[in-house]
């Protein structure tokens, strides 16, 4: 209710949480009753019929070629718009307003328009004539927490898959050099701390978006994407849970080299497919703004400190065994 010219044409057309909730025009407050984080109101709720003919002209208006891109955008009017789609519309109202909920009202005319050339008023692009509506009421509490979801979700994942999981992995791979099981100390905690990020996140995911009713676009990919890398990573403790040990100066055996094999793949291949999952989850926030921080958090932040820890464990091993000499070749012989 603040900055709606920042809400993506892309999220109002293409996302499938957005397209399940009902639609509502907002209602610009006058200066007066305005504050910093509450500038418009809730002013009236679309029909199902208004709601897709709205739609219909947002995806007329969207530009394909957005960032993020808008999928369903057909540009068959202008498709020049990015953020902030604005329409004026003629419209009944059916039902009335209550304590929680606007008017809801019919359309029998819309059309794309701007603040720079509003539908209303005497010279509007409309030529209707009329001045703009005032709501018999103004709702100023938000309808919908979508954009605390996505929020709390992005951030769970990033936690999650961007740090702690792939620093386990890494640690495990690169710092077995280290005497007592050393890696293990830290590969476990990562992984455990790093799982419940990611499960808390899967469940706000699925019990607050609905990605995969409409079985296209960007967000069905991430969806799928996600509940592929979400299967790997809860199936990673199961499989730790029966692994086979190794016992100090005795060959591996078959089982354990099959169970190594599964578990280091899967392991891998769910920590680079969660790389393109989490990239892309990160174009799906609603705030222009939040994708760009949640972006550079990743990219920079997260990249950083696994290029760190990668870097530092290739110099870490080298520099290590130079230090030890045979005679003290430390015992390094836990294998969980």
């Amino acid at each position: 209710l603040a900055e709606p010219e920042r809400h993506s044409v892309h999220c109002l057309v293409d996302v499938a949480p957005c397209l399940a909730s009902p639609y509502e025009v907002l209602y610009a407050l006058p200066e007066a009753s305005a504050t910093p984080n509450v500038k418009h109101a809730r002013g009236w709720r679309l029909d199902d019929q208004s709601k897709d003919e709205i739609i219909a002209v947002a995806r007329g208006v969207g530009r394909r070629a957005a960032s993020p891109v808008c999928t369903t955008c057909t540009e068959n009017q202008g498709g020049h718009l990015d953020n902030g789609f604005h329409a004026g519309m003629l419209a009944t109202v059916v039902t009335p307003s209550d304590d929680t909920n606007p008017a809801i009202i019919s359309v029998s005319r819309v059309e794309p328009s701007s603040q720079a050339e509003p539908f209303c008023g005497v010279n509007g692009a409309g030529n209707t004539g009329l001045e703009p509506s005032v709501p018999t009421s103004l709702i100023t509490s938000s309808g919908s927490n979508f954009g605390s979801a996505a929020r709390v979700h992005g951030a769970l994942m990033l936690i999650g898959w961007g740090t702690l999981l792939p620093s386990g992995v890494l640690v495990a791979k690169l710092y077995r050099h280290r005497p007592d099981g050393w890696w293990f100390k830290i590969h476990r905690p990562c992984q455990i701390i790093g799982l419940l990020c990611v499960i808390t996140g899967f469940i706000i995911a699925l019990t607050n978006f609905d990605v995969f009713s409409s079985k296209s676009g960007i967000s069905y990919i991430h969806g799928s994407l996600g509940a592929t890398v979400m299967t790997l990573g809860m199936f990673q403790p199961l499989n730790a849970f029966i692994r086979p040990h190794v016992h100090k100066d005795e060959p591996k055996e078959l089982k354990r080299i099959i169970w190594e094999f599964v578990h280091k793949g899967s392991g891998y291949g769910a920590c680079l497919l969660a790389v393109v999952t989490v990239s892309i989850g990160t174009t799906l926030l609603p705030d222009v703004n939040d994708q760009r921080a949640y972006q550079m958090a990743y990219g920079i932040g997260a990249g950083c400190l696994l290029l760190f820890l990668a870097v530092f464990g290739i110099y870490d091993k080298s520099k290590y065994k130079d230090a030890v000499t045979p005679d003290a070749e430390p015992e390094n012989h836990v294998d969980p």
